[in-house]
This record gives C-alpha cells, structure tokens and sequence, in this order.
C-alpha cells in the first residue's frame, strides 16, 4: 500500500511540474502593478505595448496586480488578477490581444536573438 501512495505522490509531482513548465514556455511577460506603477517582473515587452498598458492601469488607478502575457497562436492571450474594472480588462484585452507576437515583443527582442 505504501508503494501505491508514494507512486501517485510522485506521479502527481510529476504532473505539476510539467504543468509549470509548459505554463512558463507560453508566458511572454509577467507584468505587477502596485499603485498604478508597472514593473516587468518576467520576459519583456514592446514600449509601445508597455505605454499603453501603463495608460490603462492610471486611469482609474489600479492598487496591486499582476498581468500575464501568454502565447496563443499567432496572438496573445491575457491572464490578469487584481482590481480591475470591467472596462480597463476589456481595455488591456485589446491593447495586448490585436498585437501579432512577434511586434508584442518589441525591436528589443528581435535585436537580442541575433
């Protein structure tokens, strides 16, 4: 009985980091807003992009947040958790969302694979 505990322990160990790694493979940048600050936690993004997100948490101020940027096929997907308005997740949705990967990025990624 012991080994079939220690076997699904493992296995379920198993599982979770496989599920933190795919989540980490697809994740473009993480983005924490604490008093309507931005600051890039993980990976990097364009300054254009980084611009507007910025406009959107000012107004009306957001207190504390993070924001995820994920890989969905040709277009990013957004993750956000904090206390945002209905608007301003609509808002960031669009801002990251009709952005093709490769620009969401920035020039700042394309110089550093060369």
């Amino acid at each position: 009985m012991a080994v079939v505990i220690a076997f699904a322990v493992a296995t379920l160990g198993g599982l979770l980091a496989l599920w933190l790694s795919a989540r980490r493979a697809i994740t473009i940048c993480v983005l924490e807003v604490v008093d309507g600050e931005i600051e890039v936690s993980k990976g990097c993004l364009g300054p254009r992009v980084l611009s507007d997100v910025r406009d959107v948490v000012k107004r009306p101020k957001v207190m504390s947040a993070t924001i995820r940027v994920l890989r969905a096929r040709s277009f990013a997907k957004l993750d956000a958790r904090g206390s945002f308005t209905d608007g301003q997740l609509q808002q960031l949705r669009n801002v990251v969302g009709n952005i093709p990967i490769a620009k969401l990025l920035g020039e700042r990624h394309a110089q550093r694979k060369r």
